[in-house]
């Protein structure tokens, strides 16, 4: 930090000038790092299943005060997603003018649905392993039923 101080006797003016110099660094943090009490997600396949995945529509006539999208939706409705997913639900609170000068407050529940992607890719490597499995056991089921007729 410099300082520049001009000092006037006479009149009994000072002039102040401060300059500031910040250093900036950049550091780099690999995942193993910052991220602690890492595990495999457990049975993703069968949590996915549980879902409930549906279409619907928002009912913007009766809750034009907290300005939900209008049209069809695609989505899961947040009870459900509670029930497996616990962590992905949050809630919003969404402050709005209800008469002259009064303002309310209503709470809606959302989904992170983002969230679930390492759920997916994870059930997805389930579902594959198991697929693979029973190419060999179809496979070996081929080659049992080729020795037996012959």
């Amino acid at each position: 930090m410099k300082h520049l101080i001009i000092g006037i006797n006479k009149t009994g003016l000072v002039i102040t000038f401060l300059a500031t110099t910040a250093l900036t660094y950049s550091q780099s943090y690999p995942d193993k790092t910052i991220k602690i009490n890492t595990q495999l997600i457990q049975n993703p396949l069968e949590s996915i299943l549980r879902l409930e995945p549906r279409m619907f529509e928002y009912d913007t006539q009766n809750f034009k005060q907290l300005r939900l999208d209008k049209g069809a939706q695609y989505g899961f409705m947040a009870d459900n997603m509670e029930e497996v997913f616990p962590s992905v639900v949050g809630e919003k609170s969404i402050s709005y003018l209800f008469s002259k000068n009064t303002y309310r407050t209503a709470t809606i529940k959302t989904i992170d649905e983002s969230a679930l992607i390492p759920v997916l890719v994870a059930a997805f490597k389930e579902q594959q392993a198991e697929i693979e499995k029973l190419k060999l056991e179809i496979l070996e089921l081929k080659n049992k039923m080729r020795s037996t007729s012959k």
